[in-house]
């Protein structure tokens, strides 16, 4: 995670707020740093914020990672997912009705 912080431009600002979110959810220290960890390879994978990436680009890191590995655990892989799922739902969280109906529906097929 420091590697991203130091490296991914905005992504200290974002594991901030990732952290708070998590907290005010009621969410273990443990689901923070295992969430963010996978989405700190995320980002330096790509080399940007995971919330910048189209969602092909998602679905194809994703791919990647099933592929790298045949003995890839599932576990890894969820963490990824779940915690690129939290992020959306957080940021659906605070944003006006109309605007998260949209954003929800560009990001829907990312949850499925």
């Amino acid at each position: 995670m420091n590697r991203a912080c130091n490296e991914i431009n905005g992504f200290s600002e974002l594991l901030q707020r990732f952290e708070r979110n998590i907290s005010i959810l009621g969410r273990s220290k443990r689901t923070f740093e295992n969430y963010s960890r996978h989405i700190a390879a995320m980002a330096l994978h790509f080399g940007s914020l995971p919330t910048q990436l189209d969602p092909e680009q998602v679905k194809d890191y994703l791919f990647v990672l099933q592929q790298r590995s045949k003995s890839l655990s599932q576990s890894y892989f969820k963490h990824t997912v779940y915690g690129l799922r939290l992020e959306i739902w957080l940021r659906c969280m605070f944003l006006g009705k109309e605007v998260r109906q949209k954003y929800i529906l560009s990001k829907i097929h990312l949850l499925l």
